[in-house]
């Protein structure tokens, strides 16, 4: 269920950066030779690719610690009453 949703919202922010990249080279296009806003969007892509990668790889890492602690603690032990 989680990898079909994570390839369909993949898919549509593939689909999305697509069409954002196609309008912006057709404003480029229509301008006789002078860059404007829409030519950030190349750097901005990567930047935006590069901040997904890091934000993965620190999900994880952090998923990775907790496996490793719930291993090291046990399972979760009870308090039995008793006479007090």
């Amino acid at each position: 269920m989680f990898n079909r949703m994570k390839a369909v919202v993949t898919f549509a922010a593939g689909a999305v950066a697509g069409l954002m990249l196609a309008a912006c080279l057709t404003v480029q296009g229509s301008r006789p030779g002078v860059f404007g806003g829409e030519a950030l969007i190349l750097p901005l892509m990567a930047l935006l690719l590069y901040v997904g990668y890091e934000a993965g790889r620190l999900a994880a890492l952090a998923q990775a610690e907790q496996r490793r602690r719930r291993r090291r603690a046990g399972p979760p032990y009870r308090v039995e009453r008793g006479d007090e």
